[in-house]
């Protein structure tokens, strides 16, 4: 404890911000042991990914979904308490968890986490794992701060065994090896520095769906970038097909909606200088710190924070 005392980026990460407090359901937070391995389970009886409701054998409802004109884990565990009772800890059915995505998993172990006092953070990025081809998948994980190993740590809550048979991953999903989840920024850096293919990043949907040509390119990877700075500053926002879905887009935030031609040259220079500092993640804290809350356009609008319009 007298490390994290005298370190102000765990200090901050151990802190919950609007998003992942859970006042509401603090004796719940409480309850629960503090053992990572635990709250990682808790965490995949909580949610199912709704792109994954038909491999574990139920309809998709959508009564199930949680509230979207908030973001908040708070809001997310009052449907599990309404889909499955108030002991959120016992393990149940697909058919009683919420139906999220992956920055659901994420942000709820996060909140777990702060409430237990344990630095925690949502990480917004790409995956190499979800299949065999060179495609870098949009997904979100946790990072924790483990006091026993002395690192910061990914996890990826929504690889429950079921979804790690499915995926043979080699790998645990409590200890995501660095060269399989480029963050955000990590992502941005490698594109710009023309060592990654900016076509190999995005999400394997169908773009008609959405109204697009293509789900894959730097576009992409430039809204990754800005949730995950957002992330890194306790907004946990959510992915770019969440608000496509719902038939809303990202033009309320100019960074993320715009085209990249829209761009001028101070905005490159700003998300070069926002990619180096959220790479830097540690040495770089203080510093993210200040350039987001001194630059309007790093932060969301308050339609992104809200499913508006």
């Amino acid at each position: 404890m007298t490390t994290l005392r005298q370190n102000p980026e765990r200090i901050y990460y151990a802190s919950p911000a609007p998003i992942t407090r859970l006042e509401t359901h603090r004796v719940f937070a409480e309850r629960i042991t503090d053992d990572i391995d635990a709250i990682f389970r808790i965490v995949q009886g909580l949610v199912v990914h709704d792109g994954w409701v038909a491999a574990y054998g139920i309809e998709f409802d959508d009564a199930q979904r949680y509230d979207f004109s908030t973001l908040t884990m708070e809001v997310l565990l009052d449907r599990a308490v309404e889909l499955g009772g108030e002991r959120l800890e016992i393990p149940r059915g697909p058919d009683r968890r919420v139906i999220g995505c992956c920055r659901d998993f994420a942000t709820l172990m996060v909140a777990i986490l702060r409430a237990k006092g344990v630095p925690a953070r949502s990480r917004c990025g790409f995956v190499s794992y979800f299949d065999d081809t060179p495609k870098w998948e949009d997904h979100w994980l946790c990072e924790y701060w483990s006091k026993v190993e002395g690192r910061w740590v990914f996890a990826d809550p929504q690889m429950d065994p079921f979804q790690q048979s499915v995926l043979k991953l080699d790998f645990s999903p409590l200890d995501v090896p660095r060269d399989r989840f480029l963050s955000g920024g990590e992502a941005w850096r490698r594109c710009r520095a023309g060592q990654l293919n900016p076509g190999d990043f995005g999400i394997g949907d169908e773009p008609a769906t959405y109204g697009l040509a293509s789900l894959y390119g730097l576009w992409f990877v430039r809204g990754n970038l800005l949730r995950d700075v957002a992330a890194l500053n306790r907004v946990e926002l959510v992915p770019l097909l969440m608000r496509l879905w719902r038939g809303l887009d990202w033009s309320a935030w100019r960074l993320v909606g715009a085209e990249d031609d829209e761009l001028s040259s101070s905005d490159w220079a700003l998300l070069d200088r926002a990619s180096e500092l959220a790479c830097k993640t540690s040495d770089g804290f203080g510093e993210l710190r200040a350039l987001y809350r001194d630059c309007a356009d790093l932060r969301p609008a308050s339609p992104i924070l809200r499913y508006e319009a």
